[in-house]
């Protein structure tokens, strides 16, 4: 009786397991079947002593590595997901499906009929081996056929090639080979011809294309414009003309996130200040410098302080400001305090900024003129310089405009980095 499979009756959909006791060997013969990989198994056992009459034996078979474990004392042993947990006469642990449990009675002696049919399922077995040696000789037969047969083919195959070897010696003095001497490190022709040819130079080649197109000084459609003597493209009036443009701009007005402006590259910011009076202007900034050029329209209803917040916040009272009034060429005086970011400018009916900033860690400034209008016929002038005076904090992101006091139109900034 397999004890196992009488305590979890789903197993016999796994294996079905028989042991038998040999009396006449004093022996026990295990035979399952596994229904999963339909393989049917035998394996023995030698017992050392004798069993007695009306006596029992628990044997516990190892699937896994084929050992017995044979015992006159019933197991002690506990399942518990899908594993089998066994305590006495082992302690040992196996999965559910890799274990055999079983109780054999001095009674359950082997048989004719249980040994015939063991032994006839072994015949099976072995007729069906002897037949798949069979069909293993007739595909390495095969296999040998196919191999005699590619032999044979290369050897055709290497007589073509000889008879082409012969023809293209026969005909080598009709053929011009040509060869390429090119040494970088030694200047000289980057061409020559082979012996056919008495090892000519090849002159007058044409190698200015680039996909079909012809390099010249002078552009037109389809056209390339070659470099000028220091390796540059000259753009001056004196070689040639070009009405494109020669910087790039990004619209930085809805960006989302810091845009890393180039040497040279400009980026374009609109601000409606009707929607809001703060705008991030969204460039990275490195150690460097950047210009910044902001226009407001002209409007008698515009009156309004413009500052700028690095880094997209405030430091509390951290730059020094000095300003220095001009209006209508007249001194007015000039007035120094402190604040919270960089003071721009006021925007009085309209008006234009110009800035320079040094983003420097140890030298933050900020140089800027301003012409705004106080009302028609009548101008002013103002210029500031600023320090940022911390020389820790790194200036990363140039920051957020903030215009302080009513809402004044469409503001236009360009940004741009100069070194």
């Amino acid at each position: 009786m397999d004890l196992l499979q009488k305590d979890i009756p789903n197993l016999t959909k796994i294996y079905e397991a028989k042991c038998f006791y040999d009396s006449q060997n004093n022996r026990i013969i295990l035979y399952y079947k596994n229904h999963v990989t339909a393989r049917t198994l035998v394996d023995f056992y030698n017992l050392p002593t004798t069993l007695s009459p009306n006596s029992f034996l628990y044997v516990i078979y190892d699937l896994q590595t084929g050992i017995f474990n044979v015992s006159t004392d019933p197991p002690i042993y506990t399942v518990s997901n899908s594993k089998v947990y066994v305590t006495s006469p082992i302690n040992a642990e196996y999965d559910i499906d890799k274990v055999i449990i079983y109780r054999i009675s001095w009674y359950e002696t082997d048989t004719d009929i249980d040994l015939n049919h063991i032994l006839t399922r072994l015949d099976t077995l072995d007729n069906f081996v002897r037949e798949q040696q069979a069909n293993t000789n007739y595909i390495l037969t095969r296999l040998d056929t196919l191999d005699n047969f590619v032999r044979e083919q290369q050897t055709n195959t290497n007589y073509i090639l000889t008879q082409l070897d012969t023809f293209v010696r026969k005909q080598q003095a009709d053929t011009i080979t040509a060869t390429h001497t090119f040494d970088p490190t030694h200047p000289g022709p980057a061409f020559q011809l082979g012996p056919n040819a008495q090892n000519q130079l090849i002159r007058y080649l044409n190698a200015d294309k680039v996909d079909g197109f012809d390099a010249s000084q002078t552009p037109a459609p389809n056209t390339l414009v070659p470099l000028n003597a220091s390796g540059i493209l000259d753009l001056s009036s004196t070689y040639i003309r070009s009405n494109v443009y020669t910087f790039r701009r990004v619209d930085l007005s809805n960006a989302t996130s810091d845009y890393e402006l180039q040497v040279g590259e400009e980026a374009i910011i609109y601000f409606d200040t009707t929607q809001s009076t703060t705008k991030p202007l969204r460039v990275k900034t490195n150690e460097g410098l950047y210009q910044m050029l902001i226009w407001a329209k002209y409007d008698t209803s515009i009156n309004n302080f413009v500052v700028l917040y690095p880094n997209n916040q405030s430091y509390n009272d951290a730059f020094t400001v000095i300003a220095l009034w001009l209006d209508e060429g007249t001194y007015l005086g000039y007035e120094t305090g402190r604040g919270s970011g960089f003071t721009l400018g006021r925007i009085i009916q309209g008006g234009l900024f110009m800035c320079y900033f040094s983003t420097y860690k140890l030298g933050k400034f900020m140089l800027a003129w301003q012409t705004v209008v106080g009302s028609v016929g009548h101008g002013r002038l103002k210029y500031l310089v600023q320090r940022w005076d911390d020389t820790t904090t790194s200036w990363s992101s140039l920051g957020t405009i903030s215009t302080l006091g009513s809402r004044n139109g469409t503001l236009v900034i360009l940004v741009r980095r100069l070194l």
